[in-house]
């Protein structure tokens, strides 16, 4: 928890809250993946592994686990905690680069992508390439489950989304919500 503050301090606009995620949030995020199918989920800012802990327990063996995190503390802390669990993958880097993420494991898409990145405090450039990587990475019955303090957003994510599932998760420190969203076929894309 401390090295949580430190970084929340550290830079706030990156990290999103003073407090880890709650186990009813933990839920929500989990509740769309079939854990049975899922051959490869990504997921955007791991920070401490409070969701990465839950995916590790859920998945199967083979499923391959990809963790982007830019926070290089928190890349450290994750390297240290998973290492040696089969088929995780830690990246120190940003979630725009993704593709060629897995394209270098030898990835060619993603059943799912877990992102809790602030968008709010997120350069809009930035936001909007990695929401458009992030549609273009998820295969076609894929699903980028996206939790967000504020629903200020989702124009921007319903550009290269459609919007499956949305749950408000009161027992969570601040109040978040859950948005579950299929890929948008880049020709249904709004211009």
């Amino acid at each position: 928890m401390s090295s949580f503050v430190e970084e929340f301090f550290r830079n706030p606009s990156m990290v999103g809250s003073l407090v880890p995620s709650s186990a009813e949030l933990t839920e929500q995020i989990m509740a769309p993946i079939d854990f049975t199918q899922a051959r490869c989920i990504v997921e955007y800012g791991p920070g401490t592994g409070v969701f990465t802990d839950v995916l590790l327990q859920r998945r199967h063996s083979e499923t391959v686990l990809v963790l982007i995190e830019t926070n290089e503390s928190f890349s450290q802390l994750l390297e240290e905690r998973y290492r040696g669990q089969p088929n995780v993958h830690i990246i120190h880097g940003s979630a725009e680069n993704t593709e060629q993420y897995l394209q270098q494991l030898g990835l060619s898409r993603a059943d799912y992508v877990v992102c809790g990145l602030p968008f709010s405090s997120l350069p809009l450039r930035l936001g909007w390439r990695i929401l458009e990587h992030t549609r273009q990475l998820l295969e076609p019955a894929g699903r980028l489950i996206l939790f967000q303090y504020t629903l200020l957003n989702t124009k921007l994510f319903e550009r290269f989304f459609r919007l499956v599932q949305q749950e408000h998760v009161l027992l969570n420190l601040p109040p978040a919500y859950v948005l579950v969203y299929a890929p948008l076929p880049a020709e249904n894309q709004p211009a």
